[in-house]
């Protein structure tokens, strides 16, 4: 009964361990478009002016995301039905300039990732910021574009948050609010 025990506990800790490395490589990394210590928390208000002040940028660099063929082949190939835009490796799926956009957006924004995502349904584009932590739980507020509004009652359904809030800025551009128990 020790050895299962002393078993257990060492998986533990090696779990622990290397959910901490990876942490600390995803925040350190040299390889992140920005420093993980650089990915900020935006409020509803922040997030809208954020948005007027680079919407024809922010629109660029959704088109040039959801057009992107080599990037979707990417995703296909994942089988995950997102793909994520963090790290400089990125760079080999635009050209310069479309790159030189997505860049600026890390710099303007500082999000955490842009994201493309199918899931068997119509594309959608946003871009992931940092949580804010509650008392109990977490907030995550990101900037969203949805193709349609069929696409938010599916989000809505799918969604894991204990609350959900949308708030159309520009046409089909949304700023989303989630709180998480977690």
């Amino acid at each position: 009964m020790k050895k299962w025990k002393i078993a257990l506990i060492l998986i533990l800790v090696l779990g622990i361990l290397s959910f901490v490395s990876y942490v600390a490589i995803l925040l350190l990394s040299p390889s992140a478009i920005i420093m993980g210590n650089a990915v900020a928390y935006h409020t509803k208000e922040e997030l809208t002016d954020l948005y007027w002040k680079n919407k024809d940028l922010l629109n660029s660099v959704k088109d040039s995301v959801l057009s992107n063929k080599k990037l979707l082949q990417a995703m296909n190939e994942e089988k995950d039905g997102d793909i994520g835009i963090y790290v400089k490796e990125d760079k080999d799926f635009f050209t310069e300039e479309e790159w030189t956009d997505i860049v600026t957006v890390f710099e303007e924004l500082h999000p955490y990732m842009l994201m493309m995502e199918r899931k068997g349904r119509p594309m959608k584009f946003y871009i992931n910021f940092a949580d804010l932590e509650l008392d109990s739980g977490s907030k995550l507020t990101s900037l969203y574009w949805f193709p349609s509004e069929d696409e938010i009652e599916v989000h809505k359904e799918w969604s894991l948050a204990d609350s959900i809030e949308y708030t159309q800025i520009d046409g089909t551009w949304y700023i989303v609010e989630e709180t998480f128990p977690w």
